[in-house]
């Protein structure tokens, strides 16, 4: 990993602007944190309520300052130097907050992997990656880790007891434009690669949501702390706002509303799907969400029928963000957007809202040969250093690639208030010269009394020809093709947007955050077992 890293082109020719303008800047968040830890030393950085152990954790900014200085020396002690890996599977525990901001100080990259990661994919990343050690909350769980020491969390929190902090003439010297930070995705697309970022590029993230978190309050971001969103909200925000996060280590819809209640939660952060369903859990069982006064809506395009049951059911003030592993938050709808008027330009238009860039993150659109999609790139501050693939080490995307523009692989086109609207992503593109608005058609589908959930894709028909797919799980009674191209009619739909098939399965397979697999549910509808559940219009 170390001689990937160094092997890297220099930062971006942009280094220096986004200095002056502070979007970077040459501290790391561990200065932010004992900076809080001296002048807000009692107040909570951490509310940690722990289902698998029982029973609820608050860490202080002082109690936490401490706790990372002291597994930096755990792990210095295990012979963790700068350049260097360290891997670690965990629940969402506020050890991994601790354990992430550790390796800062060291010098190290956090390697944070989800805790339903099997053997197969863990030695994948871990020997990718060189990992030198890897810390499991599971003695048990000790495979696929490759050549990396194991050790578990038990034994990190016995060592760091007694250990005792690095004094400033043996902590290696940090600069805030070293790599702190390896997220492993694939998104929608199935290729396995490494992200990777610097202190930098993770602060000119968070700063670019910052200006949409409430300057007051609590937050709390349903998302796993190993993927980005868990990261930058649940484990990095408290060290910007000064303000406690709240998280939990299930991911059951009634354990977090009961924790937005409890806790008085101001501001929620969460997946389309996983809003979808803190909405029926609240529809069940209403809880006081009074305190609650922003939604933000992240991952994935915002079906029009889930946003107004957000609006109905938890709060009326909903944002939505765009944004990606590799560059943070990219775009977001304005305050002035929260509370709806760009419904006037009609549901599925809204739905599919990106909003307007961040100030710090730069747009470019590129021709795709239809008259109306265009082709994402960004550019900023907030951009990783690099990305590579996992199983081959190749390396994918730096800065100096294409001017350090990088490519979405997202279909964009212009809206109504002046921002972009959401196509679908250009590898799942159905059509050629006019592109059907992939995003609008499952949103509204979503709609329809008999479907749980929809995707639409593109396959071919007898002649080879490209055509429409709706593949559908039901909720009860199943639909037909019929009865779904007669619903998106009465909703106004072109007509060439409608799906000339209809594929209908139990599940449709997601990614961690509830974006839908694509490239499996292609795989799936072309499988023989499906051919009995597919209808197509004559």
């Amino acid at each position: 990993m170390g001689e990937l890293i160094g092997s890297l082109p220099a930062p971006p020719a942009e280094s220096a602007a986004y200095y002056a303008r502070g979007w970077w800047r040459h501290g790391t968040f561990l200065d932010d944190l004992h900076a809080l830890a001296r002048t807000a030393a009692d107040q909570p950085a951490y509310i940690n309520v722990r289902t698998l152990l029982g029973g609820t954790e608050t860490v202080t900014f002082a109690e936490l300052a401490l706790r990372v200085e002291q597994f930096a020396a755990v792990l210095w002690a295990r012979g963790v130097r700068p350049g260097q890996v360290v891997a670690w599977q965990l629940p969402n525990w506020w050890e991994a907050g601790a354990l992430w901001l550790a390796c800062g100080r060291v010098g190290a990259a956090a390697l944070s992997l989800p805790p339903g990661t099997g053997a197969r994919e863990r030695e994948v990343m871990t020997v990718s990656t060189q990992a030198g050690l890897f810390i499991t909350a599971d003695d048990g769980e000790t495979a696929g880790c490759g050549p990396a020491r194991v050790i578990t969390l038990d034994d990190l929190l016995h060592d760091a007891a007694s250990a005792v902090p690095l004094s400033e003439a043996e902590r290696p010297a940090v600069h805030a434009d070293e790599v702190c930070q390896v997220l492993c995705t694939s998104g929608t697309t199935g290729r396995a690669k490494a992200v990777l970022h610097t202190h930098n590029t993770r602060y000119a993230a968070l700063q670019a949501a910052r200006a949409h978190l409430p300057e007051h309050g609590v937050t709390a971001a349903v998302s796993t702390l190993t993927h980005a969103i868990g990261l930058m909200f649940s484990l990095l925000s408290p060290l910007a706002t000064g303000h406690p996060t709240v998280f939990t280590d299930t991911h059951d819809a009634d354990a977090w509303l009961d924790l937005l209640a409890r806790h008085r939660v101001n501001c929620l952060l969460a997946a389309p799907r996983t809003l979808g369903e803190l909405v029926r859990a609240q529809q069940r069982h209403p809880r006081d969400l009074r305190e609650l006064q922003q939604v933000i809506s992240v991952a994935a395009p915002l079906p029009a029928a889930v946003a107004a049951d957000v609006r109905t059911s938890l709060c009326p003030r909903l944002i939505r963000f765009y944004g990606m592993t590799e560059a943070g938050t990219v775009m977001a709808t304005g305050p002035e957007d929260a509370t709806g008027p760009e419904e006037a330009a009609g549901p599925a238009t809204a739905a599919t809202s990106l909003g307007r860039p961040v100030p710090s993150m730069e747009i470019r659109l590129t021709g795709t040969g239809s008259p109306e999609a265009r082709r994402l790139h960004v550019r900023g501050p907030g951009l990783c250093r690099g990305m590579f693939d996992l199983r081959t080490r190749r390396v994918l995307w730096s800065p100096a690639h294409d001017g350090g523009w990088y490519d979405t692989d997202d279909l964009v086109q212009a809206d109504e208030q002046g921002g972009l609207r959401y196509l679908s992503r250009a590898a799942d593109r159905i059509g050629w010269g006019y592109v059907i608005p992939v995003a609008e058609v499952e949103g509204e589908l979503s709609g329809h009394p008999r479907v749980a959930e929809a995707a639409i894709v593109g396959t071919p028909d007898s002649d080879g020809h490209e055509i429409a797919c709706a593949v559908v799980v039901p909720r009860g009674t199943p639909p037909s093709l019929d009865d779904l191209r007669a619903f998106l009619r009465a909703r106004n739909m072109t007509e060439w947007y409608l799906p000339v098939r209809l594929c209908l399965v139990p599940t449709l397979p997601r990614t961690a955050l509830g974006k839908v697999r694509k490239d499996e549910v292609r795989r799936q509808i072309g499988a023989d077992a499906l051919a009995a559940s597919t209808t197509e219009t004559t």
